[in-house]
């Protein structure tokens, strides 16, 4: 993600890929708010929203190819290893997307195979946290600095990898339920799961913001955009609970998540805005 992230052209890609996201749910809020009234437009704006998410997600995947390009082109091949297995992950969301339009969203295999592609993400950020624990304990002079007086809680990182690993798996599994989530049992299991992973990656950036190893200035908007996606996870699992026995009521509560997750979203691409003015100057 440091990679991503320090780099004008992914980042560049991002913000696109977030505005067409903006775009797609808000078509997804348009077909929620008119559910009760005609189905037959809220399945099209339904669809519509999907195709825009899944290009939204192809311009994720873009912006880690991307990136990982330019570590081909600087020798670093280290790097460009975990970026190829970022690109692995995202090229499964993005299948997993695709798959999930192309069925009208009806594809019980879409969320499965968008949350191996979460997996992924998690396996490589578990390296991480492995590999940053053998070189905080190791004896290095990195380390040693990282130990010294002087740095204190501020170079350890591992324990906030492991935290992001964690968010991960939870939120890939909570993903995976989603396959099932017409079941009321599932779709809750799927909101707390996705809520609690978002948490989790929201606590570590928190933490790190904290330790001072993040300051720049997207990372505000970056936690709020975490937390209203936590919440609209949130908001989906108590909509599944209440398993609401009419149309319109159905419609009432999706529309709240939907708006929540927008909200969420757009904080997130004002946050990647950000960033790439910062780069820019």
């Amino acid at each position: 993600m440091e990679r991503i992230i320090k780099s004008l052209a992914p980042m560049a890609l991002l913000i696109a890929g977030a505005v067409v996201f903006v775009l797609g749910t808000a078509f997804l809020l348009a077909s929620d708010a008119t559910l009760s009234a005609s189905p037959g437009a809220s399945g099209d704006l339904a669809q519509a929203g999907r195709w825009l998410q899944f290009l939204a997600v192809a311009c994720v995947l873009g912006a880690v190819c991307t990136a990982g390009w330019e570590a081909i082109l600087r020798s670093e091949w280290v790097a460009a290893a975990e970026i190829a297995a970022a690109a692995l992950g995202a090229l499964l969301i993005t299948i997993g997307l695709a798959a999930f339009a192309a069925s009208n969203g009806s594809s019980p295999a879409a969320p499965v195979t968008g949350a191996v592609g979460i997996g992924v993400w998690a396996l490589l950020v578990l390296s991480r946290a492995a590999r940053t624990s053998l070189a905080e304990q190791g004896g290095t002079a990195q380390a040693a600095r990282n130990a010294s007086p002087s740095a204190g809680s501020r170079g350890r990182q591992a324990d906030l990898w492991l935290s992001a690993a964690i968010g991960l798996f939870a939120l890939a599994i909570g993903y995976g339920f989603t396959a099932a989530a017409g079941s009321t049992g599932p779709g809750i299991a799927a909101g707390l799961l996705e809520a609690v992973g978002i948490g989790a990656l929201a606590g570590s950036v928190a933490v790190a913001r904290s330790r001072q190893m993040l300051g720049s200035r997207p990372v505000l908007g970056i936690l709020t955009g975490l937390a209203l996606l936590a919440v609209s996870f949130l908001a989906y699992a108590i909509v599944a609970g209440l398993a609401l026995g009419t149309l319109t009521a159905l419609a009432v509560g999706l529309t709240v998540v939907t708006a929540v997750e927008l909200a969420a979203i757009v904080a997130l691409g004002l946050a990647a805005w950000t960033r790439v003015r910062e780069l820019y100057q």
